[in-house]
């Protein structure tokens, strides 16, 4: 048996004192209650945050932009914090590149606080809206960013390849040549062949 100070046990300490414990407990399993609740809640929230998002999905897909812009805003507005929300910018960040409002789909991506597993396709995204408005050098580089955060060997040779296209437009061609050296120096590089072909066409010079 433990002992307190002064000679107590816990059992006596406990039964003296049973309606303290009572109150803990009663305490403790309602914090369990509110928590198993709010988890449920959220759960809910996100089923119907993912429900709205494949229905704004479905408006984008029919070509009605207006329509879409604004579910995809009152989805927002009603799940913002959710996984599908973070989704639900992106697509809204296409909508606006599409109607040609640069600036308002990078303000969207922007707003994007916890991108969590579509950083690196946000930063495609960026890179996109960038290279639409002709800022090439900063298109260039939000497409680095993308291939660096990038999970895949795929989509990183992608968007180092995409990269290395936006610095040449730019009139990089430095920036551009080191990028596709760095990928066709790689057989591992799934985009490695192209790049051999992109530095042919560097080099190769004009007839005449």
């Amino acid at each position: 048996m433990i002992e307190g100070e002064g000679g107590e046990s816990f059992m006596e300490w406990a039964r003296a004192n049973s309606n303290k414990i009572s109150i803990v407990g009663l305490v403790v399993v309602a914090a369990a209650a509110v928590g198993l609740l709010w988890r449920a809640s959220a759960d809910k929230k996100e089923v119907r945050a993912s429900q709205a998002l494949a229905a704004a999905q479905n408006v984008v897909a029919s070509g009605n932009a207006a329509l879409a812009q604004s579910d995809l805003q009152a989805m927002l507005r009603r799940y913002g914090g959710t996984k599908a929300a973070v989704q639900a910018r992106m697509l809204l960040a296409q909508v606006h590149f599409g109607a040609n409002k640069v600036d308002e789909g990078l303000k969207e991506l922007d707003a994007i606080r916890s991108p969590g597993p579509y950083t690196a396709s946000i930063h495609a995204l960026k890179g996109a809206g960038l290279e639409q408005s002709g800022k090439l050098a900063e298109a260039a580089a939000e497409y680095e960013r993308a291939s660096t955060t990038s999970s895949t060997k795929l989509a990183k040779a992608a968007y180092q390849s995409d990269a290395a296209r936006a610095y040449l437009a730019a009139g990089n061609t430095d920036a551009a040549k080191k990028i596709w050296e760095a990928m066709a120096a790689d057989d591992s590089n799934p985009l490695s062949g192209e790049a051999k072909v992109r530095l042919g066409e560097l080099t190769v010079k004009p007839i005449g």
